[in-house]
């Protein structure tokens, strides 16, 4: 069974136990508060928003919970409510025993929303600290928003809607939040919410991309000037500087500032994104780990999952991957497109054919079966059928789908060798400033023309700092120099706490290099200056560390001492014993009886 950490907590959605349907949106928008509250805590691991509504309205038993969201610890309450009178009943349940530890209830007056999210989000974070250890907590978790609270539920009615994600409930949402941006003009809430509710739209295919990101952006640049400072302010900024300004460099900067405001998938994946932009896929593929570990059922992270392994041309591994997300939400419409294009690219162009034949709905609406099927058309040499696929793609160059039209002209050519005419593309593509450049960088199919001085030429203008077109800094003798040590020692220390990368029995120093985003002899000679150590020795120092802290833990007194040390990262008895003895002085057992005398 996988280690569960101690601090990972989920918040089920709220039940609604009064037959208003207004009372649900004040459930899922108390939910969502206490989760963001919860997720502003360092060190506390907890699931997002989509993983924790996966079991509204479900009934799953303790053991559910923890396998599936991986959590020690989870919430759920339900809400009553009556003219003047509110009753939320809260219980925290350790998943990892199956004992209910905690619970409250608030009879509150309902006017006070504010005060009463922040008072049960805060009793949560005490409770926790209480039974799993030591949390920084504020004093606040939930700041007050100067607007009525008639309009802060009529905010909580339009999020509820845009939530549903589908095209009809996203425009009811839209609507709502027009208007209380009428009533309360300052209110920087919905105008992020508006935003993202085209940005989603036009992701998913359900308006066409350049008019949905047209609509949105007005919204976002109001939310911006009324609140810059909030993570999903900073998230949209490092959006922007990526994919419509292409300055890597800034979108770094903001993605990392939403990051030390709160720890959330969609800031984790959104790193992930840009790291895969620049072809440093195995970072890429560590946060977006993260990102999976905090909403292991939001579709677009097993997407990217398996878009991963596919960009590594591991097709048979990312094929799963792509299915779940499917079964996950069937309307997202970028897993048919790699689906097909795994199977092309893995020796089954019949199968692809098939695939991409049997697509329907949103698919169509997107190119994905045009443009699949030329793509098979070529890699199956029938000539006639690939040009008039290429002849149709070419008809919707001037219309809302071009950027898809580019995407797949310029993969069918490339599967016909017809290397100047996919240059030609990709330099009209880059002309016209379309996001599919970035996504051209790392992918396999263009590796025919990735040493091409046309094809350097424009990743090198689109991504200055491009790994992979870059000439590489000739090594020095000395790789870094004692303020870079400094730096990425400090840099190292907080990953080991983030991620606790130790318990992973396999960890190579290729991984752990992967996460400073440093060659591996970089971070061998920074292990060695910056804290005297070798690999084996600066991880198996946290293991030892790691041992002394679970083999006293009560739910661990039952286990052998191999036991806990397995569960602690090591797998080896030989070099347990050895590190053990080296860094204590003393042997395990030896150990062991000396501080239970105490």
């Amino acid at each position: 069974m996988p280690v569960i950490d101690k601090k990972s907590i989920a918040v089920l959605p709220f039940v609604n136990l009064s037959n208003d349907i207004n009372n649900e949106y004040f459930c899922d928008g108390l939910t969502e508060e206490i989760i963001n509250a919860l997720a502003s805590i360092k060190v506390l691991l907890v699931t997002s928003r989509t993983s924790s509504f996966y079991f509204k309205n479900k009934k799953a038993t303790s053991k559910e919970i923890r396998e599936k969201l991986k959590v020690a610890t989870f919430i759920e309450g339900s809400v009553r409510t009556s003219k003047n009178k509110m009753r939320i009943t809260v219980q925290m349940i350790d998943a990892l025993d199956d004992f209910h530890f905690w619970s409250e209830t608030f009879d509150r007056n309902p006017e006070n929303i504010f005060e009463i999210q922040d008072e049960i989000s805060l009793f949560i974070a005490e409770k926790l600290r209480e039974h799993i250890g030591h949390l920084e907590i504020e004093d606040k978790l939930v700041e007050a928003i100067d607007v009525p609270v008639a309009i802060y539920r009529e905010y909580l009615k339009g999020r509820y809607y845009i939530m549903k994600l589908d095209y009809k409930n996203s425009i009811k949402g839209i609507n709502i939040l027009k208007e209380v941006i009428h009533k309360s003009p300052n209110f920087s809430n919905p105008y992020l919410d508006i935003n993202l509710a085209y940005v989603n739209m036009g992701t998913m295919g359900l308006l066409p991309a350049f008019e949905a990101y047209e609509k949105a952006q007005p919204y976002l640049l109001k939310a911006l000037e009324l609140d810059p400072n909030s993570s999903r302010s900073q998230l949209n900024l490092a959006w922007i500087e990526c994919w419509q300004n292409w300055n890597l460099k800034k979108a770094y900067e903001h993605a990392n500032k939403a990051l030390e405001m709160q720890q959330a998938d969609d800031i984790y994946l959104t790193i992930s994104n840009f790291l895969t932009v620049e072809g440093k896929l195995d970072a890429a593929s560590n946060y977006l780990d993260k990102a999976l570990q905090l909403d292991p059922y939001a579709a677009i992270n097993h997407h990217y999952k398996g878009f991963l392994y596919y960009l590594k041309e591991d097709y048979k591994t990312a094929i799963p991957y792509l299915k779940k997300a499917l079964d996950l939400d069937p309307k997202l419409p970028f897993p048919p497109i790699y689906i097909g294009i795994c199977l092309l690219m893995s020796g089954k162009p019949n199968e692809a054919l098939t695939y991409f034949g049997s697509l329907e709905g949103v698919s169509v609406k997107d190119l994905t079966k045009l443009g699949g099927e030329t793509m098979c058309y070529a890699k199956l040499n029938e000539t006639e059928k690939c040009n008039d696929g290429l002849k149709e793609l070419e008809t919707y160059l001037n219309t809302d789908l071009v950027d898809k039209a580019f995407t797949f002209l310029i993969l069918v050519n490339a599967l016909l060798g017809n290397n100047e005419k996919v240059i030609d593309l990709i330099t009209q593509a880059y002309n016209n400033r379309l996001p599919v450049i970035l996504l051209l960088n790392p992918s396999p199919i263009l590796k025919p023309v990735k040493n091409h001085k046309r094809f350097k030429d424009i990743m090198l203008k689109a991504i200055p700092d491009n790994l992979n077109y870059k000439q590489k800094k000739k090594y020095k003798q000395a790789l870094l120099d004692s303020n870079e040590i400094k730096k990425y020692c400090k840099e190292l220390e907080q990953i080991m706490i983030d991620y606790k990368l130790y318990l992973n029995p396999d960890l190579s120093l290729k991984d752990l290099a992967s996460y400073l985003e440093l060659p591996a002899n970089y971070v061998s000679q920074l292990l060695n200056l910056g804290f005297q150590k070798n690999f084996s020795e600066y991880i198996n120092t946290f293991r030892v560390n790691e041992f002394k802290e679970r083999v006293l833990l009560e739910e661990n007194k039952g286990l052998t001492i191999m036991a806990v040390a397995y569960d602690s990262g090591f797998n080896s008895k030989t070099v347990f014993n050895t590190f053990f003895k080296k860094i204590e002085g003393t042997t395990p057992n030896t150990y062991l009886k000396s501080v239970q005398k105490k």
